[in-house]
């Protein structure tokens, strides 16, 4: 069976041409039949293929597209998710929440959310992403900006980004350049309002380095830096007031955002609370974000010195396949303590992937979920996450094979369900 889902019917936020694809087991792909059962997983468990229906430009609609994140939980799964598994005024928590998917999503349809990440950073693009602010106060505050800006000089304003070698990915044009858009944003009074606008600046950061915008990992690519980032930032903020200042208003208390390691209080407390649990970890040899977005850190003063010792040891760009073990036990960690947020018959979604190192297939899934009480916690369904569209194109070039997407991209989202 073939089930389309579009979301226009839930909310006048989603284009008529978002949503998502669902196939049963028998009209999978041959593809992402072998790739089920190269994973390993209990024939009894029922499989499904999900397939996120709209194009980028499409699914960033609301304040999704207010800053590019590699390997971004899609809008789609977790609209799908929250509407399937929860009511309106549900709790749902998200205890690694990366650029705000699941919250704004919360925003959208009116639940009770959750979110932690460990990075400060993520935090801040949250925060800015479900915020709504008046539309005048952010132009009047532009206007200011736009009035005040001026290149700074490291002699004019003396400061330099933050554990980053700014002069092997910047042109010192461009460096003065953000140095005076900072010092602007700086001078803002009203926090919310600072806090948008340094999303904002942070959102050009790559776009006007001398790093690539194709792919997360930074390599050069100097052709593409820019001198002058005002125009990059005026372009971006302009679009980006319209999109906030047309958020449903927050109820008080509706979503809490919080900066903390999962094993810490901040998220215990929430024990036996969520009637949903979205959990989207790093992948194995993958992404490690604070290192893919230490330039927008670095200008922000954050100290990823501070983070990475507790962010999951995912490995990134090691390629030992023998190093996956070290990053289940990790996981399982963090999948343990995300599974006691849930209720009884709550549901936790977890999306990751498996991967293969010099052709050795690293059934990183199936291992973490057969570390898991069987008594405690039922496997209800896993589902085969098929790319139609993706932010990194060319990442997406490599993975792909003839006319087939996904067929090397291994992600998977497990649904458990609370006994």
């Amino acid at each position: 069976m073939i089930d389309e889902i579009l979301f226009s019917d839930i909310s006048s936020v989603y284009s008529g041409k978002v949503g998502i694809e669902i196939r049963t087991k028998e009209d999978m792909s041959e593809n992402d039949k072998k790739l089920v059962q190269k994973a390993e997983f209990d024939v009894e468990i029922p499989v499904e293929a999900w397939c996120a229906l709209g194009t980028n430009q499409q699914q960033a609609y609301a304040t999704h597209g207010l800053f590019r994140y590699f390997g971004k939980f899609p809008p789609s799964i977790a609209t799908y998710l929250i509407t399937k598994y929860t009511r309106e005024d549900d709790l749902v928590i998200d205890p690694m929440c990366g650029s705000g998917s699941t919250a704004v999503e919360c925003l959208l349809l009116k639940r009770q959310c959750v979110v932690n990440d460990i990075n400060p950073l993520s935090v801040m693009i949250t925060n800015a992403k479900i915020n709504r602010l008046d539309k005048e106060k952010l132009l009047a505050v532009f206007g200011i900006i736009e009035d005040k800006y001026k290149p700074l000089t490291y002699e004019q304003y003396k400061f330099s980004p933050k554990d980053c070698n700014y002069e092997h990915w910047f042109l010192s044009e461009t460096c003065d350049s953000l140095r005076g858009i900072k010092k602007c944003i700086e001078e803002i009074e009203d926090a919310d309002i600072q806090n948008f606008y340094q999303v904002i600046f942070a959102s050009i950061i790559r776009r006007v380095s001398k790093a690539t915008t194709q792919q997360g990992r930074l390599f050069l690519d100097v052709e593409t830096a820019v001198g002058d980032a005002f125009p990059y930032f005026k372009k971006k903020a302009l679009k980006e007031i319209e999109n906030v200042s047309l958020l449903p208003e927050m109820e008080k208390n509706q979503i809490n955002v919080c900066n903390s390691d999962l094993r810490e209080e901040t998220i215990e407390q929430y024990e036996n609370s969520a009637q949903l649990v979205i959990l989207h970890p790093p992948y194995f040899n993958s992404y490690k974000y604070s290192s893919i977005n230490c330039l927008e850190s670095g200008w922000l003063e954050i100290d990823r010195k501070e983070v990475r010792p507790k962010e999951i040891r995912e490995f990134f760009k090691v390629g030992k396949p023998e190093k996956y073990k070290e990053y289940v036990d990790d996981m399982e960690a963090a999948l343990r303590q995300s599974l006691s947020l849930l209720k009884k018959d709550g549901v936790l979604a977890l999306m990751i992937g498996d991967t293969a190192i010099r052709g050795e297939y690293i059934p990183v899934t199936n291992t973490l979920i057969n570390r898991i009480d069987s008594k405690q916690y039922m496997v209800e369904k896993i589902a085969v996450r098929v790319p139609k569209y993706t932010e990194a194109s060319w990442v997406a070039s490599q993975r792909r094979k003839k006319n087939d997407i996904g067929v090397t991209l291994n992600d998977f989202i497990v649904i458990f369900r609370k006994r």
